[in-house]
């Protein structure tokens, strides 16, 4: 059966019991307690569908691809490329110039700086994209009718006005711990590559880290991370395919073009091979 999502559940509401297995009663219970809390959502809010025109293609073969997206702002912008730079909540002083260099290095050459809208490395990544008027997407562990940390309310404000804010959480919903994870893995199916400026060992952009080579994303680490001998994580990466170390903000933009443009080629001669191969049956 096709159901019309963006008609209201009340009007299907027996096809929606048969197919999820849910009684009437109680699928009709928990559309009038949720419905509230989209009415109240601003009126800028987009929902996107994986029919939506605006939808992000880029992430639909993933594990755990969700089946909305809420926008505010400019919702194109999850289909331009984009670059994550995301890292701790606490940073080293060279760690806040690193994001800083990384944001800009990324949007001088025309990618949307994509983070995480967390306090530290997320925080200064967006503010760096915002001053230099470059575009960046703040992708949200919580609904977009809230806010956390509670420190980023304004940052929040200006990313809906000047870039894109994006959540896969509907106004409903309840923020848990693991909606956080879930963000890090939108994040890097949304990006071509991410940078990990700084974090601990299992932190959440360590976790993103191992989410961006699971969906054969690239991975940038700054050479500062793996001289760092006080954590593991950055020697259990360093050698991996599409993994990068870099030495300084302005090599990211060059080395995963020509890394695009190599893993194009390869693709463009297995292509080939595939066809002169058909041709010898």
């Amino acid at each position: 059966t096709s159901l019309d999502t963006s008609e209201p559940l009340l009007l299907h509401l027996r096809e929606y019991a048969s197919l999820s297995g849910v009684a009437e009663d109680l699928l009709s219970k928990a559309y009038f307690a949720c419905r509230p809390s989209f009415e109240a959502m601003p009126s800028t809010v987009q929902v996107l569908t994986w029919e939506h025109p605006l939808w992000p293609k880029q992430v639909d073969s993933f594990a755990y691809c969700p089946r909305f997206l809420y926008v505010q702002g400019n919702a194109s912008l999850l289909s331009q490329p984009s670059i994550s730079v995301i890292g701790t909540r606490s940073p080293s002083l060279e760690g806040k110039r690193s994001a800083a260099q990384s944001a800009y290095a990324i949007g001088k050459r025309s990618y949307v700086v994509a983070s995480g809208l967390a306090l530290g490395i997320d925080g200064v990544a967006h503010k760096t994209a915002l001053d230099n008027g470059f575009p960046t997407i703040a992708v949200l562990g919580t609904p977009l009718t809230s806010c956390y940390p509670p420190e980023h309310a304004q940052l929040q404000g200006e990313i809906a006005k000047r870039g894109a804010l994006v959540s896969r959480f509907a106004p409903s919903s309840s923020t848990q711990k693991w909606f956080f994870l879930l963000r890090n893995r939108l994040m890097s199916a949304l990006s071509l590559a991410s940078v990990v400026v700084e974090d601990r060992d299992g932190g959440g952009a360590v976790r993103q880290a191992a989410f961006a080579l699971e969906q054969k994303k690239y991975l940038f680490l700054y050479q500062s991370s793996l001289d760092n001998h006080s954590f593991l994580w950055p020697k259990e990466f360093a050698n991996r395919p599409r993994v990068f170390v870099v030495k300084q903000a302005s090599d990211i933009p060059r080395v995963l073009e020509k890394a695009v443009k190599r893993c194009e080629q390869v693709g463009k001669v297995e292509k080939k091979s595939v066809q002169l191969d058909l041709f010898s049956l």
